[in-house]
């Protein structure tokens, strides 16, 4: 995703729209939405064009006041030139909330997830799985009790990835700073609490 897409999605969760203190035995919903359209272009060649897009769904719970488990369920794919995915990943996180003021908090998290899809190479199809485990870094602002807008960082993780087309098998493996399971290294999301 784009720099200027990232900002402009920040501002319109921090400008526009309303956030929930948590307590305990409550309940939200949310997500993310996203997509991106992304061009190559070389001097004597065709342009290069990428599409990507992802839907998130999300709910949750608060444990206690500063303990928080949800489930995600994140769609996604991408169309380029002679290549295509899609893919469905269940995400499961804890995450332990540090309150700054009334309405900012931090957080700390471990997020888990797994992955199946498919994918076509010059034609061939094929199966694509993985799985993934990672820590991670956000940050929560209410401005009322009805939505909650959450940014989140890909801490350090581990996620795998193996895709297999006519026998072949391919297989990606990544461990370090900046893993993320649940989607980009940062994203933004926005809960809608409707039970205390």
């Amino acid at each position: 995703m784009n720099t200027k897409l990232k900002l402009t999605q920040l501002l319109f969760v921090l400008f526009f729209v309303t956030a929930a203190s948590a307590q305990k035995g409550s309940w939200y919903i949310g997500g993310q939405l996203g997509y991106n359209s992304r061009t190559e272009k070389n001097t004597g060649s065709a342009d290069i064009t990428t599409n990507s897009w992802s839907v998130a769904p999300e709910i949750g719970t608060f444990l206690q006041n500063n303990l928080q488990l949800g489930l995600a369920l994140n769609l996604g794919g991408s169309d380029a030139p002679n290549t295509s995915q899609t893919a469905i990943s269940p995400v499961i996180y804890l995450r332990r909330f540090y309150t700054v003021s009334d309405k900012f908090s931090l957080f700390t998290g471990i997020v888990g997830n797994f992955t199946v899809g498919n994918t076509k190479v010059n034609g061939e199809s094929g199966d694509l799985s993985g799985w993934g485990l990672n820590l991670s870094l956000g940050a929560a602002y209410a401005v009322s009790k009805t939505f909650t807008a959450v940014a989140q960082y890909g801490l350090f993780g581990y996620s795998y990835e193996s895709t297999k087309i006519d026998g072949d098998k391919h297989e990606v493996s990544n461990i370090g700073l900046n893993v993320n399971s649940l989607g980009p290294v940062f994203n933004v999301g926005l809960y809608w609490t409707f039970s205390e």
